[in-house]
């Protein structure tokens, strides 16, 4: 197992749509100091930075907006301040406009967003302040990406498109789509003897399989019963400076063990990364790099089926921003 660079597979997010289902595998696009991200119930959702070249502290602005005729934009900013301290009010200045008494990491209301976007479409940077504290927004790419954005949603040419706006009515916009709907169910409770089983199991795998769990310090491993006589093994199996690479396995409960990898919907095999399973929910999150300002993360639940993906986001531009921004490109709606 090697460990793999942050890269998304819409094939693979398509393999987690339920047999018979006609799926819609989302978008990803990345234009200069922006990406945008549309999931498969086409809601969208982009975000932007300081540029690579300015000096300016880790800044970004968020916006999402749902699919359909009534869906609305949304907004939110980020900086970073010194210290991590809270930087207090802050004022975008675009073009004519300056917005003051935004808060960082808020949802901005609908009339700022209003004032705001006009302005956005036509600069190439946005200055955000708080007090002497000032950062600078990069606006190249914005455009193409808010563009992208209303073509997935089917919003060009009609009234409630961002970049190309036309006269056809709000009724002629794609409507959201239905997210597929998945049914948790309980995993049995763990059994005496479980920890001396988990060792027995992990000495019939491969070294080359599984290097740190055959390695002398064994690594994080953990083992989680199954209906019908059979267990999830969960191993570290390779170890780099900042981050593990797992495998999962099932087995049979008694020898001969018969274990098999167990692939997980939407994701390659050999990308599950620092991986933990409580509550029957797997959980997985790579980062970019060791600054951990770019990621993806990746939500599982165990159904009777097996499991099931319920959420993936992720975020290639690593621009300083702690744990990132990461973008949506596929959930699912979880029901009792």
């Amino acid at each position: 197992m090697k460990i793999l660079k942050l890269v998304l597979i819409t094939s693979a997010l398509a393999a987690a749509w339920p047999a018979g289902a006609a799926p819609y595998n989302g978008t990803r696009f990345g234009a200069k100091d922006w990406e945008v991200a549309c999931d498969n119930t086409r809601r969208c959702e982009a975000v932007g930075f300081q540029s690579e070249e300015s000096e300016s502290a880790p800044v970004a602005l968020w916006l999402g907006r749902d699919a359909g005729a009534a869906g609305a934009l949304e907004a939110k900013l980020m900086v970073v301040a010194p210290d991590d301290k809270d930087p207090g009010p802050l004022t975008i200045t675009v073009g004519k406009l300056a917005l003051g008494g935004l808060k960082a990491d808020t949802a901005l209301t609908a009339e700022q967003i209003a004032r705001l976007t006009p302005q956005l479409l036509n600069a190439e940077s946005a200055k955000v302040s708080a007090g002497k504290q000032q950062w600078l927004l990069s606006l190249s790419g914005l455009k193409a990406v808010l563009l992208k954005m209303d073509d997935v949603q089917g919003r060009v040419g009609t009234v409630t498109a961002l970049v190309k706006a036309g006269m056809r009515p709000a009724s002629e916009v794609l409507p959201a789509l239905a997210p597929p709907t998945v049914r948790p169910v309980p995993l049995p409770p763990a059994q005496k003897g479980d920890e001396k089983l988990l060792a027995a199991i992990v000495k019939t795998i491969p070294v080359e399989d599984c290097e740190v769990a055959r390695g002398d310090s064994g690594g994080d491993q953990s083992i989680y019963r199954l209906p019908g006589g059979k267990v999830l093994v969960l191993l570290e199996c390779d170890r780099a400076a900042y981050q593990s690479g797992y495998g999962l396995w099932v087995a049979r409960d008694k020898p001969p063990y018969d274990l098999k990898p167990l692939e997980l919907p939407g994701m390659k095999e050999g990308g599950l990364m620092n991986a933990s399973l409580e509550g029957g929910k797997l959980s997985s999150y790579a980062k970019g790099r060791g600054l951990f300002d770019c990621a993806s993360f990746w939500t599982w639940v165990w159904t009777a089926q097996g499991f099931q993906l319920t959420e993936a986001t992720q975020g290639y531009l690593c621009r300083g921003m702690p744990g990132g921004v990461p973008l949506r490109d596929w959930v699912a709606r979880e029901v009792k």
